[in-house]
């Protein structure tokens, strides 16, 4: 009786190394800090909203110098609409923009995860937020290969 007890108590053990070696292969990285650090076409994409915003602040100008002119309401409606008709191609085109990047880099991002885990040897990568413990941190790993 001792014997079977101490063979399934090994069997546990053994059991537990092989799980114990199953979570080695999982990683993690942390999506935010690498969606910020490797936004290379953000860049053109915070120009044309910084153009945009000037552009938006130079009308909201033109509005109040008006109203400061003692235009009628009807007018400045008016003025505020024609504004807003022209500044919507621009905002619709910022919105279209942002989207494509995003989509880009969420697949830039997926193919760099997949390198770096095949290089290190990783099968599962999730997000630094739902890992509570183990795992290896991999989001230098691909940051790196990101900005190749």
């Amino acid at each position: 009786m001792k014997k079977l007890l101490v063979l399934v108590f090994a069997l546990i053990f053994v059991a537990g190394i092989v799980q114990a070696s199953s979570l080695a292969s999982l990683g993690y990285i942390d999506v935010q800090k690498v969606f910020t650090e490797t936004a290379k076409a953000q860049k053109d994409l915070e120009k044309q909203e910084e153009d945009f915003k000037k552009e938006f602040e130079k009308s909201q100008e033109k509005l109040k110098k008006a109203e400061e002119e003692g235009k009628s309401p009807e007018e400045l409606q008016k003025m505020q609409k024609d504004l807003e008709k022209k500044l919507m191609p621009k905002r619709e085109s910022l919105i279209r923009m942002n989207q494509q990047l995003t989509a880009k880099l969420q697949q830039e991002i997926l193919e760099s995860i997949k390198v770096v885990g095949k290089k290190v040897g990783i099968d599962v990568v999730l997000d630094k937020q739902v890992v509570i413990t183990g795992g290896m941190d991999l989001t230098e790993l691909v940051i790196t290969e990101l900005n190749k």
